[in-house]
């Protein structure tokens, strides 16, 4: 007879009565349960699972709530810079000999060059 699906079950006579028969179960060798042990390391594995992708996703967040934060920081020290280069070339220009001549002169004094000292 050819092997089927279906569990086999074999019974032996009982020794102690007659009339009951006792049921032998034959295990699957491929369907072998799970130990303590193997349960225990499974769920240590899938909790340390989730830690770690629960700490890459948070450090993502961080990393990339850093970056903004140093995008404006570097924008804000350009404006900074720029409104200095501007001030700079305003002064620049404002003590400029040629204008200090033409107010001289529309005030009716004369500009000593040799006495001008420039403090910086």
């Amino acid at each position: 007879m050819a092997d089927s699906s279906a569990r086999r079950i074999e019974y032996e006579p009982s020794k102690q009565n007659g009339s009951k028969k006792r049921q032998r179960i034959i295990l699957d060798p491929r369907k072998v349960p799970y130990n303590w042990v193997e349960k225990t390391l499974l769920i240590v594995g899938s909790v340390i699972t989730l830690g770690m992708m629960i700490f890459l996703v948070s450090s993502s967040i961080s990393a990339t709530s850093a970056q903004h934060e140093l995008t404006n920081t570097q924008q804000s020290v350009a404006k900074e810079q720029n409104r200095v280069t501007d001030l700079r070339q305003e002064i620049g220009e404002l003590t400029s000999t040629t204008r200090l001549n033409k107010i001289a002169r529309e005030k009716g004094l004369t500009l000593i060059n040799k006495n001008i000292r420039t403090i910086r």
